[in-house]
């Protein structure tokens, strides 16, 4: 048998930005909590219950207590509901949810034309229980016996997704999944499936493709379309977690023994250049011709400390951009790059593992 797990918002549901205003407004209206930092991709755990912890510790210096969290969560729902009465389009699905999800519940031949098995369903959100069914319901899907996880069983998003798979497990009476699918949207999103080893299939964002998700669609209006790329997803590559920087041997032995490293287009532009495994070459043609003494940083983009944006350059590609100091224990591993003889970058074979 075969699990497909959904996240909700941004994936089934166009609920992001009224979640993130009344999460916000929770925070405000029952602890006087303002000035929260909204770019979620900077705390430890992308989760409703592990930003909340980053919050309290940051603007209280300490832990939520049980009755503060009942309180956060019902406040949260509150707001919810009352933005849900002033505007329903705040809430509506991701275009061809509800039909997907109809077939996958109801269509007894699904299984039969895409594979030999019969796949399931189940949701995993980094939202708490509460606001993630009403939202559901709010957008008019339906979800009457299908399991959830949810911020309420973990704290982080790979283990809300572990907690999926075992609760599907013990609904359906399955010893173990053929496959596992997760569907969903963020970069958060990829990571864990990644951790996890999974399969993975991202909705909208065609920016996933640059942190390791194979298959990104618009959305689910192509049903037909929908279930094939769900019985052909595959885990995220391992170059998910790479990224790649070009400099001077000389600059960086100096940045070992101040602790950090800083390329000169951080003063100049705010950031430093970096690239993907496929971009590598085109960046060493371009710009270091002819230099000598360069090596070739293999950066862990999850240990970053500074933030990365992936941005268009100008031959129209997407390069991610290290807007910060570089950490010296994000960089993993260090290799000699210069041209040969004839004038040729060759790609490095550590280059050529990553895949």
């Amino acid at each position: 048998m075969q699990l497909v797990i959904f996240d909700i918002d941004g994936t089934l549901t166009n609920t992001y930005k009224v979640d993130e205003d009344c999460f916000k407004r929770a925070f405000a209206l029952e602890f006087g909590i303002f000035g929260i930092n909204p770019n979620w991709t900077e705390y430890a755990y992308t989760t409703d219950s592990g930003i909340t912890q980053e919050i309290f510790k940051e603007k209280l210096e300490r832990l939520p207590l049980d009755e503060e969290l009942v309180r956060l969560k019902a406040r949260f729902v509150s707001l919810l509901q009352e933005a849900f009465i002033n505007n329903q389009d705040l809430f509506s699905e991701i275009p061809g949810a509800a039909n997907v999800l109809a077939k996958l519940q109801l269509d007894p031949d699904w299984c039969v034309a895409m594979s030999n098995d019969k796949p399931l369903r189940v949701y995993a959100t980094g939202g708490w229980r509460e606001s993630a069914k009403l939202k559901l319901q709010k957008a008019n899907l339906e979800i009457e016996g299908i399991p959830l996880a949810s911020a309420n069983d973990a704290l982080s998003r790979k283990d809300i997704i572990k907690a999926a798979i075992i609760k599907a497990e013990n609904v359906y009476q399955v010893e173990k999944f053929q496959k596992v699918v997760f569907v969903g949207d963020g970069v958060w999103d990829v990571k864990a499936a990644y951790r996890l080893s999974i399969s993975f299939v991202g909705i909208g964002n065609n920016k996933l493709i640059n942190v390791g998700a194979t298959k990104v669609i618009k959305d689910f209006t192509n049903l037909e379309d929908f279930l094939k790329i769900l019985q052909d997803a595959a885990i995220p590559r391992l170059s998910m977690n790479t990224i790649l920087h070009i400099t001077k041997r000389q600059q960086w032995e100096d940045a070992k023994i101040l602790g950090s490293y800083r390329a000169d287009s951080l003063e100049s532009e705010g950031f430093i250049h970096c690239s993907k495994s496929t971009q590598i070459l085109k960046v060493a043609k371009r710009f270091f011709d002819n230099q000598k003494e360069l090596v070739l940083l293999f950066i862990d983009s999850e240990k970053v400390q500074a933030e990365i944006r992936y941005e268009e350059a100008e031959i129209d590609e997407l390069f991610p951009h290290i807007y910060g100091k570089l950490n010296i224990d994000a960089v993993y591993q260090v290799v000699d790059f210069e041209a040969g003889e004839d004038g040729l970058f060759e790609l490095p074979q550590e280059v050529i593992n990553l895949g």
